[in-house]
């Protein structure tokens, strides 16, 4: 169900989020605080299992991550959450949608059904590549089960992007049939599963983009008609701090155009040869959503449509009462306002109301005002779906600082969409293999291989000839039988150059040039100083023309920190706040620290990879001596590499790129004195404490307590820790173990009964079975 408010549907998630049947088992939700996130540099995203992108669920508390932040750390919001919507219709007529806040989508019972994430530079993730060796590429989706009966997990993906967060979830858990709307309708499900992967890129131009891609299977017995699939997006721009930031967004509606030249195909009729130049103009209309406030400095955001499940029967005169899908891609976007109830430019809240949403019956609301807007999303009808068949649905969230950056993001995503051409299908060979009736596999403009559904048969044109009119050679079509039990490799939209070069098969979404991935690393904190050691991986990768082009040379690593805290909207402050500590390299022509001072000869390789030696973590290693005890600090190792390729204009080109800070808040590590020996010796840093510390963090969502005072100097054994009032109240009592030499312990101010403390003066006592310590504090507000 969707519902008209913020604050409605902050009650149904609520209570939606914490439903459970008595006595049963009951899924994981990927929901709560600190979950998964899509973070390839440029943006954070949240991702769930529930059919839901973004943190639908800040403002009911479970949740403070960012929903589509961008830029990455900035606390700018473009997104409340987004929701995926599938709609059939019964037996009689009536309508059925699965999708919306109130959880109708939900893992199953299957441990391994939570989000999943891969990155670039993990090992079984190269795409078009055999990464276990079995003769079959990428063969396995991200979904933490052994797809190839091979008995590994995810060990050859072939990722795309920087990054990937996938999920899968069904509609038909009995939490969500049995939950009671507040709508007065019950959840009826088709029996419907949804495998969901989220794509993310850090290269420039491509870094506020996320592709998202759907794939909607039917696992019920029964055939499902008339499906329509919409993705309802809440955008926002707005700061996170900000609550009423998105009541005055504004929608402008942009057309962005990409041209493509895939070559060009030829052919011969009756001899005669014939061609064209196949260059295609990839074209969308979208509203984007803008701040009401000019110059505000918010971003601005939009919802694509890139693609979804065609079916080339539709275009066939006499095959398109049969076919299961469109026959081309196209998308309707409908404007929403969250101040207006549902049949009056609001949201629609029933599942008829919302099937007629997704099939344009619905006017929505217009953009006339400053307002809370919502976009759907929809494509449709696909006429069947049969059990165990599927349709697939892509689209892409992009945020950007300006209406021309956003452009040229769009532009880019179409160009990424457009995909690769791939021959992996025998075709037809021999001195007619040019002609223009042969079309196995995908020659002569035949892009597809058509087949009916069972017991259905019919005559029509598998080569549209009409396509050479302009020979005028007047000859009559070559009709052909189309039966279910084979398929004819058909042109079916009547052009020449959507089935050339035998390359049949569409794989979408090029590579626009990943960024190197950075190392495997550990960070270890100690006594006003942090250890950080990683291992040789990507140097191994890059060498063995993984990443990059089989030109490109690895260079070095770069050492980042993280300990300026200020300015922070977000859980982590922006990326300019992080400082480069020190650069590693074969050579010092850059000022880079030599890799060979810092590696340790005594660790042994673990394993041969790509016939070269790969090292563990800890065989390069550097410690940070300037690290202050009871400071909270990030640390991130990258990767540097020379990236060679040709230009358009043919010439060699050589940039040098390095991948990209990605850190997330628990990460942190903060330096702690050293345990004594002793049971004496105890002090309180800082003393006296003035309303705040040199190491508090400014507070924001997810983050609001940040001061703390620190005992130092506690001994090397379990100690507990009591605070009292002069007056010899017990305040607070803390346990510490010190006995792996942590001397240092945190106190956030907050007394037993949960109350601030107050300004005065405070005893304090240390037991151990090393000896009993009494010291004393101010507190000063």
């Amino acid at each position: 169900m969707n519902a008209p408010t913020s604050r409605y549907l902050a009650c149904v998630l609520a209570a939606a989020a914490l439903v459970m049947l008595p006595g049963k088992a009951a899924a994981v939700l990927d929901i709560n605080d600190r979950g998964p996130l899509l973070d390839p540099g440029g943006y954070r995203m949240r991702i769930t299992n529930a059919g839901i992108l973004g943190n639908a669920f800040y403002n009911v508390g479970l949740s403070n991550d960012p929903s589509f932040e961008f830029p990455a750390h900035s606390g700018h919001e473009c997104l409340n959450h987004a929701e995926l919507w599938v709609g059939a219709t019964d037996d009689l007529g009536h309508a059925r949608v699965s999708g919306g806040p109130a959880l109708e989508w939900r893992p199953t019972l299957d441990p391994e059904d939570r989000v999943r994430i891969a990155r670039v530079g993990q090992l079984g993730v190269q795409r078009f590549i055999d990464d276990d060796g079995d003769g079959k590429i990428d063969e396995e989706i991200l979904n933490g089960k052994d797809d190839d009966g091979d008995g590994e997990v995810d060990e050859d993906l072939g990722i795309i992007g920087q990054t990937v967060a996938a999920a899968d979830y069904v509609d038909d858990r009995p939490e969500a049939v049995n939950y009671g709307y507040s709508t007065g309708e019950t959840h009826q499900p088709w029996g419907l599963t949804v495998h969901q992967e989220a794509y993310g890129w850090a290269t420039p131009g491509f870094d506020g983009v996320a592709g998202v891609r759907f794939v909607i299977a039917n696992h019920s017995r029964e055939i499902l008609h008339g499906l329509e699939v919409g993705v309802l997006a809440d955008l926002d721009s707005r700061a996170l701090t900000d609550r009423g930031g998105h009541l005055n967004d504004r929608i402008v509606e942009q057309t962005w155009s990409q041209a493509i030249s895939d070559g060009g195909s030829s052919t011969r009729y009756y001899g005669y040869p014939f061609g064209k130049s196949c260059v295609k103009t990839l074209s969308e209309t979208v509203p984007v959503l803008t701040d009401g406030v000019e110059n505000s400095g918010l971003p601005v955001v939009a919802l694509m449509g890139l693609g979804h499940t065609t079916d080339g029967l539709a275009l066939l005169a006499n095959g398109s009462p049969y076919a299961r899908a469109p026959g081309s891609v196209a998308f309707r976007y409908t404007l929403y306002s969250n101040s207006r109830p549902p049949g009056n430019g609001g949201v629609p809240t029933l599942d008829q109301g919302r099937y007629d949403a997704m099939a344009g019956l619905d006017p929505g609301t217009i953009s006339d005002t400053r307002d809370d807007y919502q976009v759907l999303l929809s494509c449709g009808p696909f006429n069947f779906l049969r059990p165990g068949q599927s349709i697939t649905l892509d689209i892409a969230l992009m945020a950007a600082e300006g209406l021309d950056s956003l452009k040229v993001e769009a532009q880019n995503a179409l160009y990424l969409y457009h995909g690769y051409r791939l021959d992996l299908l025998p075709d037809s060979t021999g001195t007619n293999a040019r002609n223009w009736d042969v079309g196995r596999s995908g020659l002569n403009g035949h892009e597809a291989c058509l087949e009916p559904p069972p017991g259905v048969s019919f005559l029509d044109d598998p080569d549209c000839n009409a396509k050479f009119d302009t020979l005028e050679l007047n000859l009559p079509p070559r009709l052909q039988l189309y039966s279910s039990g084979h398929c004819v490799w058909t042109d079916a939209d009547c052009d020449l150059c959507t089935g050339f070069g035998g390359k049949e098969t569409i794989e979408p979404w090029l590579d626009p040039g990943t960024l190197p991935a950075p190392p495997n690393f550990r960070v270890t904190p100690g006594d006003h100083r942090v250890t950080i050691e990683w291992d040789n991986l990507p140097e191994i990768e890059i060498q063995a023309g993984l990443e990059g082009t089989p030109r490109s040379k690895f260079v070095g690593y770069r050492l980042y920190r993280l300990g300026d805290w200020r300015s922070r909207e977000s859980l982590l402050p922006p990326l300019q706040n992080w400082a480069l500590v020190h650069a590693y390299g074969f050579d010092q022509l850059n000022s880079e620290k030599l890799l060979s001072s810092i590696t340790d000869t005594t660790i042994d390789y673990e394993r041969i990879l790509y016939e070269r030696k790969h090292y563990p973590v800890g065989r390069y290693r550097d410690v940070d001596s300037t690290a202050l005890n009871g400071f909270d600090y990030l640390y991130v190792v990258s990767t540097v590499m020379d990236f060679s390729y040709i230009s358009r204009t043919g010439l060699p080109q050589l940039r040098r790129i390095e991948s990209p800070i990605v850190a997330a808040f628990d990460q942190r590590v903060v330096p702690h004195r050293s345990a004594l020996s002793t049971g004496n010796g105890v002090w309180v840093v800082p003393n006296p404490f003035r309303a705040h510390a040199g190491w508090d963090r400014p507070v924001v969502p997810g983050d609001p307590l940040t001061r703390h005072i620190d005992f130092m100097g506690l001994p090397r054994a379990q100690a507990t820790i009591r605070i009292y009032t002069v007056a010899g109240d017990l305040v607070a009592q803390l346990q510490h173990d010190g006995s792996r030499g942590d001397g240092e312990a945190s106190w956030d101010l907050i007394s037993r009964n949960g109350q601030e403390t107050e300004s005065g003066i405070y005893l304090f006592t240390v037991e151990s079975n090393l000896g009993r310590e009494i010291g004393h504090f101010v507190v000063i507000r």
